[in-house]
C-alpha cells in the first residue's frame, strides 16, 4: 500500500511538472507580446493565465492604461522618446521606459521651466496573481502601494501611502468596466471602459466622451476626439490627428482644442 501511494505521489509530481512546462504564459519572464498572442489566439485559454493577464494590464502604470497628454501608449514595451512642440514654439523632451510586461519603470518629464521630473517605479510579483505596482520614487517623494484582491483573485484596488486610490470594477466576463482614480488635493476621476478603451470620463461636474478611429491593419483603436459635454451639448472638443507605425504605436499626434492648435507630439520607440 505504501509503495502504491509512493508511486501515485511520484506520478502526481511528474504531472505537475509537465503542466508547468506546458504553461509558460504565467511566468515572471513572459513578455507582453507572448501573453497577448496567447489570449487572442487560444479559444479556451487557461483561467489562471487570464487572471494573470488581467492583473498585469490593469496596473495603473501599464502602457495600456498610462497616457500622456491624453494619448495612450497602446501596450508598447521598451523606451519611448517623446518630443513635444507647443503652439507658442516652446519645446519639451520626455522619456518613458517600459519593461517586457509593458509596465512603466521610469518616466522623465520636462516641465515648463526646463526642469526634469524623474520617477522610478518598482513592482512585486506573485506566481498566481502576477505583477502589481509596489512603489514610485522621485527625488523627494516615495509612495508605497498596497493591492486589494477580490473574487477570483482580480485586483480591485490599489492604495497609495499618499492617500491615492485606484478602484477597478469588472463585468461578469472579467473585463474592466470602470476605474475610479482618487488623488490627494485633486478631483476624483471616473473612467468608463468598453472593450479595453475609455469611452467616458467624469471629473467633478465635467463629463467627457472619447471617440476613436479603428485601424483594420493593427486591430487597434486610436483616439481622435474628446468632447466635453453639458447635458447633450458639446461645449469643448479636443481633436487628435495622428500617424502610427506598423505596430500600432503613435509616431505623431497633432492636438487642437476647439479647432485651435495646441501642440504636436512626436514619438520614437526602441524595443
Amino acid at each position: 500500500m505504501m509503495k502504491r501511494f509512493f508511486l501515485l505521489a511520484v506520478m502526481a509530481i511528474a504531472m505537475i511538472g509537465v503542466t508547468r512546462a506546458q504553461s509558460p504564459h504565467r511566468s515572471e519572464h513572459v513578455t507582453l507580446d507572448e501573453l497577448a498572442t496567447y489570449i487572442d489566439t487560444t479559444s479556451n485559454a487557461d483561467a489562471t493565465v487570464k487572471l494573470f493577464y488581467s492583473n498585469l494590464v490593469n496596473n495603473p502604470t501599464h502602457s495600456n492604461r498610462i497616457e500622456h497628454f491624453d494619448v495612450g501608449f497602446n501596450g508598447c514595451t521598451g523606451r519611448v522618446d517623446e518630443h513635444v512642440v507647443l503652439a507658442n514654439g516652446s519645446k519639451r523632451d520626455n522619456v518613458f521606459i517600459f519593461n517586457n510586461q509593458g509596465l512603466l519603470t521610469q518616466s522623465s518629464i520636462q516641465g515648463s521651466k526646463n526642469t526634469k521630473t524623474v520617477v522610478d517605479y518598482a513592482y512585486t510579483y506573485d506566481e498566481v496573481l502576477g505583477y502589481t505596482l509596489k512603489q514610485s520614487k522621485s527625488k523627494n517623494v516615495t509612495i508605497k502601494y498596497a493591492p486589494i484582491y477580490g473574487d477570483h483573485g482580480r485586483r480591485e484596488c490599489i492604495k497609495g501611502s499618499n492617500g491615492s486610490r485606484q478602484e477597478y470594477t469588472f463585468n461578469e466576463k472579467g473585463q474592466l468596466t470602470k476605474l475610479v482614480i482618487t488623488q490627494p488635493k485633486a478631483e476624483k476621476r471616473t473612467l468608463i471602459y468598453q472593450d479595453g478603451y475609455v469611452i467616458r470620463e467624469e471629473k467633478g461636474a465635467q463629463v467627457f466622451r472619447y471617440h476613436y478611429d479603428y485601424d483594420t491593419a493593427t486591430r487597434k483603436k486610436f483616439l481622435i476626439a474628446i468632447k466635453e459635454l453639458k447635458g447633450a451639448d458639446v461645449v469643448h472638443e479636443r481633436t487628435f490627428d495622428y500617424d502610427i507605425d506598423t505596430h500600432g504605436r503613435y509616431t505623431r499626434v497633432a492636438i487642437a482644442l476647439d479647432g485651435k492648435h495646441q501642440m504636436t507630439i512626436t514619438r520614437s520607440y526602441s524595443d
